[in-house]
């Protein structure tokens, strides 16, 4: 029987169906069956579908499925990149074109130059831009994206902006507000906005900046209670670290404005200074700076402890040309004084030929949430602290005329790390860009006549 059997099992095979209990199913009816996916699929698929998206793609990605049309997608995904790389080296030969084109004009008749080819050429010379300067060039270089993407398939159109058809481009995008465009030339220039009045180019166009007051009276009762206050907000973002940075860079005749309580003091170090004042508009706190600095440092002799403002401080000299610095330092002094940029200008007229001013100081940052918070929380800094730290750092050293010859920030861009010099003043070896250092020339500045 069970050889008779599984001959006709053959048989019916081999005649093109399946034999189940001793009746024949063609192919073609087993083909028609109204359940495909059988219960054990289901169960499965439910089982997917609960899991969380990362797991059910990370099933996908293991998947038969996915191997098979994986060629598809990195075939695909590799011209895209082809693509996005051809238009990107188009663009920067296009740049390249045109900075070889600002050099030719610069070399016959440096004023010829448009205030876009100026900055473009002052930006790829490794010299460093003015706080101003690089405001106008981001947005100029913003209109240029937009410039190129309208020319995408045009080959001797060439970026040449005026400054007249960057504010009109910049009126035509969308933002909140309407601050107006930096000027270079001029520091107090106004310009048209969109109200039809003209504001001074200056922090003050930000309405959330605490106005300017005298806060001698503030820190002469917060002097006692000032350190154990603040010590823990250092702390929180390591700013002794900073503090350390900063005195290293004393070197001969030293000024330190602002100086509060002496929070610099444990990071003074004696032997690279010939001499030291400090200087703060609060005589309580200038007497604890004094306590500290002579139990820290008993043998150090040329130290100076005065009481005025950083606005007076030409006045405080009282017409001695000999009182002469090498080096200013500052930190976090800027936000509570009555007019910060007549306090830079100050020390500005009190440095040695050479010297330099450096500043550790709060501002606003690069990031537009963080400064929106800092505008959000100055009414509110400025009862506790006494402290505008929603300042632009950078226009104050702009608007005193001063050059940055090293920048840095931490913290969101919020703490701002500076080294300043007088523009006639030459830089150094040191602050030479990296290539001059390199091969050892000369650094010359672009200078638009």
């Amino acid at each position: 029987m069970f050889a008779a059997t599984s001959k006709r099992s053959i048989l019916s095979l081999g005649s093109g169906g399946i034999y189940s209990r001793g009746v024949i199913i063609p192919l073609n009816v087993r083909a028609l069956n109204p359940f495909p996916v059988t219960s054990k699929q289901i169960q499965h698929q439910k089982k997917i579908d609960n899991l969380p998206k990362w797991r059910q793609w990370a099933i996908y990605l293991n998947s038969q499925e996915f191997k098979r049309s994986a060629t598809v997608y990195y075939v695909g995904g590799f011209v895209v990149l082809c693509v996005a790389f051809y238009f990107y080296m188009r663009d920067r030969y296009y740049e390249d074109r045109q900075i070889e084109h600002i050099k030719k004009k610069y070399s016959v008749d440096p004023a010829s130059l448009s205030e876009y080819e100026y900055l473009k050429l002052k930006a790829n010379s490794n010299e460093k831009l003015r706080p101003r300067e690089e405001k106008k060039y981001r947005l100029y270089q913003m209109m240029r994206k937009e410039f190129r993407r309208k020319n995408m398939l045009s080959k001797d159109v060439m970026f040449e902006p005026t400054p007249e058809s960057l504010d009109q481009w910049y009126q035509q995008q969308a933002r909140i507000g309407t601050k107006p465009i930096p000027e270079i030339e001029g520091q107090h220039e106004a310009v048209e906005v969109d109200s039809k009045e003209k504001v001074p180019l200056s922090n003050h166009d930000n309405p959330h900046i605490a106005n300017p007051e005298d806060t001698t009276a503030f820190f002469e009762a917060k002097a006692a209670d000032y350190d154990n206050e603040i010590k823990w907000e250092e702390r929180a973002v390591l700013m002794g670290k900073r503090r350390k940075w900063l005195m290293k860079q004393l070197k001969g005749d030293t000024l330190e404005v602002a100086c509060g309580t002496g929070r610099n003091i444990p990071y003074f170090e004696p032997a690279a200074v010939d001499s030291i004042t400090f200087l703060d508009s609060s005589s309580k706190m200038m007497e604890l700076t004094e306590e500290k600095f002579r139990q820290k440092h008993p043998r150090f002799k040329k130290a100076a402890f005065t009481v005025g403002k950083a606005e007076d401080l030409v006045e405080l000299t009282k017409g001695n040309d000999d009182i002469k610095y090498d080096t200013i330092v500052e930190a976090f002094g800027l936000c509570s004084h009555e007019d910060p940029v007549k306090a830079l200008r100050s020390m500005g007229q009190l440095l040695k030929p050479g010297g330099r001013i450096v500043l550790l100081e709060h501002g606003r940052g690069t990031w537009d949430f963080i400064n929106n918070h800092l505008d959000f929380r100055s009414d509110k800094r400025m009862q506790t602290w006494a402290c505008r730290w929603n300042l632009d750092i950078g226009e104050l050293v702009d608007e005193a005329g001063l050059d940055v010859t090293y920048e840095k920030r931490v913290h969101f861009g919020t703490t701002w790390m500076l080294i300043c010099k007088r523009p006639e003043d030459s830089i150094s070896i040191d602050e030479k860009p990296f290539y001059n250092k390199l091969f050892g020339k000369d650094f010359e500045p672009i200078k638009k006549q």
